[in-house]
């Protein structure tokens, strides 16, 4: 058995979606006073969708579950199809491109679409501005699968220039979303298990999450 992290490190200063979206504040803080010895500890400032987390549909529509809502059972050792596809910047992924690399899919597994584009450009300052997507037909062709799970390595999955409005239907489905991933050159398999676990927040639609994946 192979476990293959693929979570994205956080950091000081990090790529963001813009505004409103918060910058990324990761910052040592003072030692306290009233303590005789010293300790150490550090402040954080993010919003939800950073680094690598996962989405509920409430990032689109009011009735959609909270992500705390979402069974953790649910997220463990989820069954995943892994789809790998060579890209480029500002480009679409086809759904000729899916077809050719994809193995097996079961309805209500997770789809993963590795390219390697965040493990390239994750601490560049084009990961979001130069990022690949999906042509529309594309992610129709994923959603037809009935996915529980989309998962991606790319920050964005529409086109900043030409956006396809295929996130109503993605999310209506109650499609999950999981992205940007980190580290998918390290999968070797084209199917296996995926564990998603995002931090336990009240009343949010997404939230940073730490993401495993499982060859066995």
């Amino acid at each position: 058995m192979r476990i293959i992290d693929l979570t994205g490190p956080m950091y000081h200063g990090m790529w963001t979606y813009g505004s409103p979206y918060p910058k990324v504040i990761v910052e040592e803080i003072p030692p306290p006073e009233f303590i005789e010895y010293p300790t150490y500890s550090w402040r954080f400032e993010l919003g939800a969708q950073t680094g690598t987390y996962l989405e509920t549909s409430l990032h689109m529509f009011r009735e959609g579950p909270r992500l705390m809502d979402i069974p953790v059972e649910s997220l463990f050792m989820v069954p995943t199809a892994v789809i790998k596809v060579d890209v480029k910047p500002l480009t679409p992924i086809t759904v000729a491109q899916l077809e050719a690399a994809a193995p097996e899919i079961n309805e209500g597994e997770t789809i993963l679409v590795a390219t390697g584009w965040a493990d390239d450009h994750w601490h560049h300052s084009d990961m979001v501005t130069a990022c690949p997507h999906f042509e529309g037909a594309a992610m129709h062709w994923i959603l037809d699968h009935k996915p529980f799970m989309m998962a991606g390595d790319m920050p964005r999955f529409d086109s900043w220039d030409d956006p396809q409005h295929f996130f109503h239907r993605f999310f209506q489905m109650g499609t999950l979303l999981l992205a940007p991933l980190f580290g998918t050159r390290g999968i070797e398999a084209s199917r296996g298990k995926l564990v998603a676990l995002p931090m336990k927040l009240d009343e949010t639609c997404a939230a940073p999450c730490r993401v495993l994946f499982i060859e066995e």
